[in-house]
């Protein structure tokens, strides 16, 4: 089964009618959807601004305790307002390769922020050490533009028509 017809199928189910017939509904989850965005980015900036030692250069341990539980919130809305709106507009997304590439893109970010997480809890010194922050900074470039990427491909999905 192509994803084509997923989307065609998932269009007919009573809950995509439903999303589609409630006109205001879209509206509000693209909303929430785009502050989820600005939340997640918000948050990777902040932690980014610290790792290039920016702003406080309290420990990146702290830092992080105070950005990611915003991070990981702005992820769980997105998801639920991405989900939904899937559902809504499957036709819009599902086949859409760019759409495809945003959730390739979301499955690095998401892998990234573990692993940052996951060394933050392994040994949070290494955050702050000197010697690996050259590192530390280039990957916390490719994070911002990671995150970036996938709110510019979020809007490019909407100019791309498929079937």
């Amino acid at each position: 089964m192509s994803m084509l017809e997923v989307a065609q199928w998932l269009s007919q189910t009573p809950v995509s009618v439903a999303i589609q017939s409630a006109l205001w509904l879209i509206p509000l989850l693209q909303t929430i959807h785009i502050l989820a965005i600005a939340m997640v980015i918000s948050s990777v900036f902040m932690i980014d601004l610290r790792i290039w030692r920016m702003v406080s250069l309290e420990p990146m341990a702290d830092t992080a305790h105070r950005f990611v539980p915003w991070l990981w919130a702005g992820l769980i809305l997105l998801a639920g307002s991405g989900l939904t709106l899937i559902v809504g507009e499957p036709k819009r997304s599902l086949p859409n390769p760019v759409f495809q590439i945003k959730m390739l893109l979301l499955l690095v970010a998401i892998a990234a922020t573990c692993a940052f997480q996951l060394s933050l809890r392994r040994n949070s010194a290494i955050w702050d050490d000197a010697a690996g922050r050259r590192l530390m900074q280039l990957l916390a470039v490719g994070t911002l533009v990671l995150w970036c990427a996938i709110a510019v491909a979020s809007r490019w999905i909407a100019y791309i028509k498929v079937g």
